[in-house]
């Protein structure tokens, strides 16, 4: 499950490192307004970035929160601290 979520943090994380990556050049090769539709087609590559780093982020909350409804409540002894036992499953 721990790489579930790591994974999951990654792909929102990797959109919007994009995103930065493309704003910073569109703007800086707009400045050089040599050839400005370089610079525009970056800032377009950014924004829909952008806009797919918000889409994964919508949904990784809504992964969570459901990963959190579904977890199930621990038992009264587990949760009082008490000595729990554990059985190892024979080889089949």
């Amino acid at each position: 499950m721990r790489f579930v979520c790591v994974r999951a943090m990654l792909v929102t994380g990797v959109p919007a490192v994009a995103a930065a990556v493309f704003l910073f050049l569109g703007f800086g090769a707009g400045a050089f307004a040599g050839r400005p539709y370089v610079g525009q087609g970056l800032i377009t590559a950014g924004l829909i970035a952008g806009a797919v780093a918000a889409g994964t982020a919508v949904g990784d909350v809504a992964w969570f929160l459901m990963a959190a409804r579904g977890r199930s409540e621990p038992d009264d002894a587990a949760a009082a601290g008490a000595e729990t036992e554990v059985r190892a499953q024979p080889d089949t």
